[in-house]
Parts: structure tokens; C-alpha cells; sequence
């Protein structure tokens, strides 16, 4: 198996789903500690958080879709948000 340092942006290129690339997940003390389980096709493995491994393509392509889920979820939840503060605003409420 063939390892590559790639950034997120050529992990979306056509690389070999099990070529190896380095991915490095953000990691705290609070809710960002534990390791990350992911699976694929019935296949799976565990990211540790805080510093860098190689994982398979394939598990790293899932991380990065889920990562831009979350922010699309959280700029959706602050525009639905502010859009009840403002019609409650309008009802005087």
C-alpha cells in the first residue's frame, strides 16, 4: 500500500480508496477526546484524535463529508435561530 501526504482537497481526487493518507483530528479535553470509530463497507477502523495517522482513503473521505454535514447543520441552525428571534421580535413577543 502506497502512502500519500495529501490535503483534504486531493482527498477528493481519484485516488485508490485504500491508498494511505495523513489526517490529523482535532482533539480537546471536553468533547473532542475520544478516538473516532469509523466503518465502510463493512470494514472499519479507529482515529485517534490529536495527532497524525494514516488511515485509508476511504475512512478519511467519511470524516471530511461528516465535518462539512456538521458546519452546514450549524449554519443552519443559526439561520433558523435568527430568523425566530427576528419574527418574535416583529410579534413583540
Amino acid at each position: 500500500m502506497a502512502t500519500k501526504k495529501v490535503s483534504e482537497k486531493t482527498i477528493t481526487k481519484n485516488l485508490d480508496e485504500n491508498t494511505l493518507v495523513e489526517i490529523e483530528l482535532f482533539r480537546d479535553n471536553k468533547d473532542y477526546k475520544d478516538n473516532v470509530f469509523v466503518a465502510v463497507n463493512g470494514e472499519s477502523c479507529v482515529i485517534a484524535r490529536g495527532k497524525k495517522v494514516k488511515v485509508k482513503k476511504k475512512f478519511a473521505d467519511v470524516i471530511y463529508q461528516s465535518m462539512r454535514q456538521d458546519i452546514k447543520t450549524a449554519r443552519l441552525m443559526d439561520n433558523k435561530s435568527d430568523e425566530f428571534y427576528a419574527e418574535a421580535a416583529q410579534r413583540n413577543m
